[in-house]
């Protein structure tokens, strides 16, 4: 059961999380776009700087694994989209994709399509895991996780993105991707949805509603 909480308390708790998540993450997805028009140099050079960055937002992480406060909450879920949007930029700056590198072989069934498909993003998908086990030992007995839940979050998302595109939706735009990436194209669908839409879409909408409810209760990681 939800706690009363004043008006002010009700937009610290429930409001203001909501707007600064679709703000930070509206920035980083347009900072990430005009990084896409960009050419590889400019890209692979921020995100050698980036890259220098990730020593710093991972020990931010660290000293703050025990800050229950409202701010390291808001540090750690700083973190967590930051080291996220730097594994998006080595994929899209063409750093970190996967051994298959071309177009969809013409005649190919499903299965195959998708193993193809599997392999374009392989190299990217391995340095994700691998950054949760980062993640997964520097959070160990510890109270704020929010930074690893949002790293987390934000793969779940992507993935069923993915499937999504994969498996077939209304309207693509392939011209969103660099030009050097274009060829993922030949792995998506046009069609009308899928049915794995309503369902993947249902579960965000419930998993969203859900922890945006917690973030009141007093015996949530946001209130020890």
């Amino acid at each position: 059961m939800l706690m009363p909480v004043s008006p002010g308390t009700w937009f610290d708790i429930y409001l203001f999380p909501l707007l600064t998540t679709l703000v930070f993450w509206g920035v980083l997805t347009l900072i990430l776009l005009w990084m896409n028009a960009r050419c590889r140099f400019w890209q692979r050079l921020s995100l050698f700087f980036m890259t220098v960055a990730l020593i710093p937002i991972h020990y931010l992480l660290w000293v703050g694994r025990d800050d229950s406060s409202m701010s390291g909450h808001y540090w750690a879920f700083g973190a967590g989209m930051l080291i996220w949007t730097w594994h998006e930029l080595a994929f899209y700056s063409g750093v970190l994709t996967g051994p298959w590198r071309q177009p969809c072989p013409p005649g190919v069934n499903d299965w195959q399509r998708f193993w193809y498909a599997f392999n374009t993003h392989l190299y990217h998908e391995i340095a994700v895991i691998l950054e949760l086990l980062v993640l997964w030992w520097l959070h160990q007995e510890c109270i704020n996780i929010t930074g690893m839940l949002a790293f987390v979050l934000m793969w779940s998302l992507q993935q069923s993105a993915k499937l999504n595109v994969f498996l077939g939706i209304p309207h693509l735009n392939v011209t969103l991707l660099p030009e050097h990436l274009r060829y993922l194209g030949s792995f998506w669908h046009q069609r009308p949805l899928n049915p794995f839409f309503w369902p993947s879409l249902l579960v965000i909408i419930l998993l969203a509603g859900t922890l945006w409810l917690l973030a009141g209760l007093p015996d949530t990681i946001y209130h020890r």
